[in-house]
């Protein structure tokens, strides 16, 4: 019988780069807007964000301006103005603006993500992980940094299409790799038993991101009568785990 192996501590495939005319430059300039139309159809491993202070300083500079005046009305002359840094350097880090709003949706997703699953045991609390999980998706698809780089996509994805891919290539897709790689695990300790992980783990951010995003989007007030986010979180838990509770458990 062919050893039966645990999906999560086996490891992820990591599929190598294609041959794309915008893949990583070779100097190490940042390149995620490429990877993240490659991240689409689920071809390449996402990378890590630049830490260096002033790639950090000249992406902020750029959302400013981006969510003032719009992404097609910002050149990188004003980019460099604004993040006091010369043209020459904006260059340095980012081989075009399309490329900088890539890695500034990059760096603004993960930021919110340690990249860690949570570690289960035959002996885990499910709703309690779930839970927790569930907090992390909030955090890391509604937080403030996010939500701006949302609003940007917003106003002009539809002129600049490249955008929304880059969102998703950087943002929601890793998420959601994350939470199937979880629902694996839970499924081969035998805490869960989902058939479908890849739709459990979509439908579990949906269960979240549906009632929640739009409130804080809008940074709006809801009526009194209306479920608190603490509510909306733990009833997501319960509706997933009754629906992919084991058998045994029925």
């Amino acid at each position: 019988m062919a050893e039966t192996k645990n999906p999560v501590t086996a490891g992820l495939a990591t599929p190598s780069a294609g041959n794309r005319a915008d893949s990583p430059d070779p100097k190490g300039k940042s390149s995620h807007l490429g990877e993240a139309g490659e991240a689409l159809s689920g071809s390449h491993a996402i990378p890590q964000p630049s830490q260096n202070p002033k790639a950090m300083a000249i992406m902020q500079a750029a959302k400013a301006l981006f969510l003032e005046h719009g992404f097609g009305a910002v050149s990188m002359d004003q980019v460099a103005r604004q993040a006091g840094v010369s043209k020459a350097t904006v260059y340095a880090h980012f081989v075009s603006k399309e490329k900088l709003f890539a890695e500034m949706v990059f760096t603004a997703c993960t930021s919110r993500w340690d990249g860690e699953l949570p570690q289960l045991t035959r002996d885990s609390d499910i709703q309690a992980i779930l839970e927790n999980m569930l907090r992390i998706v909030v955090e890391h698809l509604l937080s403030p940094e996010p939500l701006s780089v949302y609003r940007i996509i917003m106003a002009e994805g539809p002129r600049f299409p490249e955008l929304p891919k880059a969102f998703f290539g950087n943002g929601p897709l890793p998420m959601i790799r994350k939470l199937t790689s979880f629902f694996d695990q839970a499924n081969w300790l035998g805490l869960l038993s989902v058939t479908d992980t890849r739709l459990a783990a979509e439908q579990a951010i949906w269960l979240v991101r549906g009632p929640l995003g739009i409130r804080r989007l809008l940074d709006m007030d809801v009526p009194a009568d209306f479920p608190a986010e603490e509510e909306i979180i733990k009833g997501a838990v319960q509706m997933i785990y009754r629906s992919y509770k084991p058998a045994e458990q029925v």
